[in-house]
């Protein structure tokens, strides 16, 4: 029988979302090609030890804008993971019907919440525009200040001033 997924009122989605992690498992050098999508992923845990996440990033080979950079929590009762936040750039398609008010077609987050896994949702089925980031490393450098990744500058080099170079490169002359 599998086990029920726990449920989370939205305190705890957020403290999730904003306590304070350091990278336990780092990214690739480079992202990886997997059909049709430049993929990479690490590990995060909680500056206390208590809680694990998995970080992803993920960006259309045909389509930059098109990405998706999220983190999902992963509870030790095996329950599966909760995906607490997503950064994602414009898209389109979303339900085979077309609305330009829909924030699929702009910047945009997708953020848990409780009312979402109560009613059997995905709970970051929602989403939001976001103005605070206009492309993929403006929206990794966003995700990084919002889930709160202490060390990320060690992994991603200079991303307070918007260059995202993995640590094992070397910048350009």
């Amino acid at each position: 029988m599998p086990i029920e997924p726990r449920r989370y009122n939205q305190e705890e989605i957020d403290e999730l979302i904003a306590c304070p992690k350091t990278v336990s498992e780092p990214p690739r050098r480079e992202m990886k090609q997997d059909r049709g999508h430049f993929r990479n992923d690490l590990r995060l845990k909680s500056t206390d030890q208590k809680c694990e996440f998995r970080a992803f990033m993920r960006r259309s080979e045909d389509f930059p804008e098109n990405f998706s950079i999220g983190l999902a929590f992963l509870p030790k009762d095996g329950t599966g993971e909760l995906v607490l936040l997503r950064c994602n750039g414009p898209h389109g398609a979303f339900n085979d019907a077309f609305d330009p008010d829909h924030p699929h077609f702009d910047f945009h987050v997708h953020r848990a919440s409780a009312a979402m896994i109560d009613t059997g949702l995905r709970a970051e089925k929602s989403a939001t525009v976001n103005r605070d980031f206009a492309s993929y490393e403006e929206a990794l450098q966003y995700f990084v200040r919002t889930a709160n990744i202490t060390d990320a500058t060690v992994h991603f080099g200079n991303i307070a001033q918007g260059k995202l170079l993995l640590v094992e490169e070397e910048p350009k002359p």
